[in-house]
């Protein structure tokens, strides 16, 4: 007997230990539905659910409970192995790819970083940064990581607010 996604669904929905009582839960329900289209799904379900002898239907009830479960369970462990993922990476703090200060006269260098230690003059231990800074600047941040407090992990030459990545990263030379 074949059984629409649907139909599948409302089954997991009402499903009971017994076809008797998966099958009642459902016509019970019939009364309370007042979309016609969950209506017909729900009755259609009941119908060739009462068809299918026991214990033949019982186990088909019991295999779809546990195919939904699983999918959602499924569905929430990627959601929550996704997230695990993200807060491996630091968030990325401090200037925006398209904000102001990557187009400014003076803007000749773009640099991402980690914070080492709280005595960082930016963040806090274990946060990542974007900044875009002029010459002057940049050579604070080099003098900082010398000092340990920051790790630049990436460098571009910025020119007119066009970046110029580094074949190999300036401060590994």
């Amino acid at each position: 007997m074949q059984f629409t996604k649907s139909e599948l669904e409302m089954i997991y929905k009402y499903a009971c230990t017994t076809k008797e009582d998966t099958v009642k839960a459902m016509k019970e329900a019939l009364s309370a539905i007042g979309d016609e289209l969950t209506y017909i799904i729900i009755r259609n379900a009941a119908e060739k659910l009462g068809k299918l002898p026991e214990p033949e239907c019982s186990r088909f009830i019991a295999d779809n409970k546990a195919h939904h479960i699983e999918k959602s369970e499924r569905s929430v462990l990627r959601r929550l192995a996704e997230a695990k993922e993200r807060v491996k990476q630091p968030v990325l703090q401090g200037h925006d790819l398209s904000g102001i200060e990557r187009f400014q006269k003076d803007t000749r260098h773009m640099i991402v970083f980690d914070v080492l230690n709280n005595d960082s003059p930016v963040g806090f231990k274990g946060e990542r940064y974007r900044l875009f800074l002029s010459d002057a600047g940049y050579n604070i941040a080099r003098a900082s990581e010398k000092r340990g407090e920051m790790k630049i992990r990436n460098h571009a030459a910025v020119a007119a607010g066009k970046l110029y990545p580094d074949k190999k990263a300036e401060h590994d030379r």
